[in-house]
């Protein structure tokens, strides 16, 4: 009952004006003296007017009355989207642009056709409005000069903030700006995102040198990044866009869409008629069980690869196991720069080879691989160059080798283009074939001397036959090495991300005991866990699991995330000297075995707790150990 308003005639409507003199002081205030007090109040404010009913010579007067002050125009809302409100918006959109861009014929003309309107209407106030007008066109200059230096800018809202079923959401997205993927989305429900709003945007580009280090090559790698040519390959690279403006655009869509379509209505299917329905499709291949949708990937990049070795190999070697061996050098370079970038020989014990594999990554591999035997060994090789050119081992195997590597590699950035990998691994995997020229001459030269040794002859029969073999495993060895120091890096910049959010609670949770323990040196209570925890148990026994959590979580990502060693030492070397203190003396509650244990019995990782417990019984002082050696390392290069 009290929300009605028809009930509470006492209180005042605020989207109804006050008499002059009636109801608070601030909806009595004409928009000229409402937004000089709040300049005043504060000179950098923002003044935003939202346009919905507005018409042209509202506006007009407005921002004559305002004097500059009203620094936005919200061309747009999401909840006032009618197409009759988007006709409305051109006029003021034209308006705008004029005052903007200073051009005073039609910003005169506009006000010109706001007098003739105000002219021709019988509203009552038209003739008090005419009066005003004529005193606006006298003065039209001033409009257009209190934008001379600041521009009228554009805001777009959505008017939302909830989840209703009525409204499209909160965010909106530039179409531009979205990857391939996401606009060929937009594209298919452009009927449901599309806004007549366009943005005006350019891109902006940074690269990031590598950072600096010691020694002749770190001072060749500095230089190099500055090179137009390898600043791709060597500087980490940084898209962004700026937008400069948003307008009303002419047409049906702008470039401008919603993130969130209008929830549908969820119900339970029941109907009072029957209705008829389409065939149910069968579930997408999306769906399919991983392991089985590897080995159709495999399967598949097998088929072309067996086939072109079978039908052109005369030696039953190559002709029945050459697509085995191609495949081979694949996953073989997939998996052991899988293994290096997680920690190679040095990983944790607690993690085995195949932990650090990404078998779906290794099955696209396969899958795009095996296409590029008849593109290399048989249209490149044999049809283009041989039998075309007349270049094979024998004529030139320095231009056999490149010619191949450059198709490899424009074939590998072609499909990292088409599977939407960033266009710097595309980058990276061309110059990573040019890198493997040499190293396939090299490997050529090898051979020609072992056979040569072992009184073969016709080397260079037998070898153009391998040639495509030989450019293949060149290639690889290349980029084990490079994508093996990517994986490494991608490696240790997830674990540097773990340990800045963990040691970040950890640090919190010692500022609050310093808070709650004032006449205590904290450091040193922590490093008498058993103390402490019975001091925390008279008055703040929450703290206790806190603390414990903690610690279990620096153990799990030491002793089971790869290259957490090295991120670790890292984030060691980063600390002062009084954040590895405290560092140290957080994780000596891990000595405390019989509170840790007893929380592993009341369910801190759930009823299977028999491993988990086994496992921080047996290594938490091989742990505490280690980053006690670690923190002591680092203090003695600080003190170096």
């Amino acid at each position: 009952r009290y929300l009605v308003p028809g009930e509470n005639l006492d209180l005042v409507n605020p989207d109804c004006p006050c008499p002059h003199g009636e109801g608070p002081l601030l909806l009595s205030l004409s928009p000229a003296e409402l937004t000089s007090r709040i300049k005043n109040a504060y000179h950098a404010s923002l003044l935003t007017l939202i346009l919905a009913d507005l018409r042209l010579e509202d506006a007009i007067e407005m921002l004559y009355d305002c004097q500059g002050r009203i620094t936005h125009f919200e061309m747009f809302n999401l909840k006032t989207m009618t197409d009759m409100q988007v006709l409305r918006r051109k006029p003021l959109s034209m308006l705008q642009r004029a005052i903007n861009e200073q051009n005073t014929v039609a910003l005169k003309r506009m006000i010109l056709n706001c007098i003739d309107s105000l002219s021709q209407s019988d509203a009552p106030e038209a003739q008090g409005r005419l009066i005003k007008f004529s005193e606006i066109l006298n003065n039209f200059e001033l409009v257009k000069d209190n934008y001379r230096h600041a521009t009228l800018k554009t805001k777009i809202g959505s008017g939302s903030t909830g989840s209703s079923s009525r409204t499209h959401g909160m965010g909106f997205a530039v179409v531009d700006t979205l990857p391939a993927k996401s606009q060929r989305e937009v594209l298919n429900r452009a009927h449901g995102n599309c806004l007549p709003v366009s943005a005006s945007i350019t891109q902006t580009v940074e690269y990031i040198p590598p950072p600096r280090k010691r020694g002749f090559l770190g001072n060749m790698l500095r230089l190099a990044s500055h090179t137009r040519l390898l600043r791709w390959v060597l500087c980490d690279k940084i898209d962004g866009w700026k937008v400069s403006e948003y307008h009303i655009d002419d047409g049906a869509c702008g470039n401008v869409v919603t993130l969130g379509g209008v929830r549908q209505e969820a119900d339970n299917g029941l109907r009072l008629h029957h209705e008829r329905t389409s065939p149910k499709q069968g579930p997408s291949v999306r769906y399919l069980n991983s392991t089985l949708k590897n080995l159709l990937k495999v399967f598949l990049g097998f088929i072309p690869a067996f086939l072109t070795f079978y039908l052109t190999k005369d030696w039953w070697v190559l002709a029945y196991l050459g697509g085995v061996i191609w495949f081979s050098i694949t996953g073989i370079r997939n998996v052991i720069q899988s293994v290096l970038g997680g920690g190679g020989f040095r990983r944790s014990q607690y993690l085995r080879w195949n932990d650090f594999v990404n078998w779906d990554r290794i099955s696209d591999s396969l899958l795009y691989t095996g296409f590029s035997v008849p593109l290399l060994d048989y249209l490149c090789k044999s049809v283009v160059l041989d039998h075309g050119l007349g270049i094979n081992i024998a004529s030139n195997p320095v231009l056999l080798y490149s010619l191949m590597a450059i198709t490899n590699g424009v074939y590998i950035s072609s499909h990292n283009i088409f599977r939407g990998l960033p266009r710097e691994a595309a980058l990276g995997n061309f110059f990573r074939s040019i890198l493997s020229i040499p190293i396939a001459i090299g490997l050529n030269f090898v051979i020609v001397m072992v056979l040569s040794a072992a009184g073969v002859a016709n080397i260079a029969v037998e070898l153009q036959i391998w040639a495509a073999v030989i450019s293949k495993l060149a290639s690889d060895c290349v980029a084990g090495f490079i994508e093996g120091l990517a994986d490494r890096k991608y490696n240790i910049a997830m674990r540097t991300w773990d340990y800045s959010e963990k040691l970040k609670q950890v640090f919190e949770t010692f500022s609050r005991l310093e808070v709650m323990f004032p006449t205590l040196d904290m450091v040193k209570e922590l490093n008498d866990p058993a103390r402490f925890i019975d001091t925390l148990r008279k008055k703040h026994d929450r703290y206790i699991p806190i603390l414990i959590a903690n610690a279990l979580d620096l153990l799990y990502i030491k002793m089971y995330q790869p290259r957490a060693t090295e991120a670790l030492r890292q984030a060691i070397a980063r600390m002062t000297i009084d954040e590895k203190a405290v560092f140290l003396a957080s994780q000596c509650i891990l000595h405390e075995e019989r509170d840790i244990s007893r929380l592993f019995v009341d369910g801190l990782v759930g009823r299977e707790f028999s491993k988990a417990l086994s496992f921080y019984l047996l290594r938490h002082r091989d742990y505490l150990e280690e980053i006690e050696k670690l923190v002591a390392t680092s203090r003695g290069r600080a003190v170096a």
